[in-house]
């Protein structure tokens, strides 16, 4: 079979696959939801998902800092990469010792559920796939239908708000404040579910900022996913001790969540999409 990825890179891809190496804890997540998992010959510290039938798979080291030699000795017939997560100069020297790369990188929910389609495709497990991605469809129009309902109850309220979509800002990291912005997966995934992200017009991705001037934007929900950096109830008391008039503190919207749900794309999607839902809400 014979595929393009991202890097414009035609890939001869042998059917049927056997042998993989995932250096995405996403996607490693997707195969076993495709019933491929049993085709991983190897996976990065990171892939975690499902416990415990991933532990048996052999790891390569990270997503930054594979291990390459390691990953070409296992002689896979195909590595599942990601532009964001793994490195340029990894991916090169694997496809220099002469293995099948292909790179991905969805940055938006609908592009995630098409990546499902294009794994059903090489891992010949389309009825799976699709199953995966209708269910992923009927969520976002579910989501929307949950908006248009918003929208037309607040126009009925005594007091309408101002804006329907709660505004609302995603940390990354903490020491120092980082935050998602332009053109990323979370904020794409706050606006599937009806949030307004306010740092999209941002000129990076992901960047730090200071908490006086997050504080300006009067967010409406401050997001703090577990992962990349474990978030917690302390993190929350700070912006309660030092933020009283934000939006946020003042309604009680300073939400937890499940940093793969925000983050991770693949068949993680439909179920995010549901578990997000109350965490984006009013």
């Amino acid at each position: 079979m014979k595929i393009t990825d991202l890097t414009f890179t035609e890939i001869d891809v042998p059917q049927p696959l056997n042998r993989v190496v995932s250096l995405v804890p996403s996607v490693t997540e997707t195969l076993f939801a495709l019933g491929r998992g049993g085709t991983l010959v190897g996976r990065t510290r990171y892939c975690v998902s499902p416990d415990p039938e991933v532990r048996a798979i052999e790891k390569v080291g990270g997503t930054k800092d594979p291990d390459v030699e390691k990953i070409i000795a296992l002689q896979p017939q195909l590595v599942l990469a990601n532009k964001e997560e793994n490195r340029r100069a990894d991916i090169e020297a694997l496809r220099a010792a002469g293995l099948a790369v292909h790179v991905g990188h969805p940055t938006t929910v609908e592009e995630g559920l098409a990546y499902v389609s294009t794994c059903g495709r090489l891992f010949q497990a389309e009825e799976l796939a699709d199953a995966i991605v209708r269910e992923g469809a009927r969520e976002i129009v579910a989501a929307q239908e949950r908006l248009r309902q918003l929208e037309e109850h607040n126009s009925l309220r005594v007091k309408p708000r101002d804006h329907v979509h709660p505004r609302v800002v995603a940390f990354v990291w903490h020491d120092p404040w980082m935050v998602a912005g332009l053109d990323t997966y979370i904020g794409d995934m706050i606006r599937s579910l009806g949030g307004d992200h306010v740092l999209e017009q941002a000129t990076e991705r992901y960047f730090a900022m200071d908490p006086v001037d997050i504080a300006a934007l009067k967010p409406d929900i401050l997001l703090f996913p577990d992962e990349p950096y474990h978030f917690t109830e302390a993190d929350l008391q700070f912006w309660r001790e030092n933020f009283e008039q934000l939006p946020a503190v003042k309604e009680n919207r300073l939400r937890l969540c499940d940093g793969q749900d925000l983050c991770w794309f693949g068949s993680r999607i439909p179920g995010a999409l549901r578990r997000l839902a109350p965490v984006l809400a009013w």
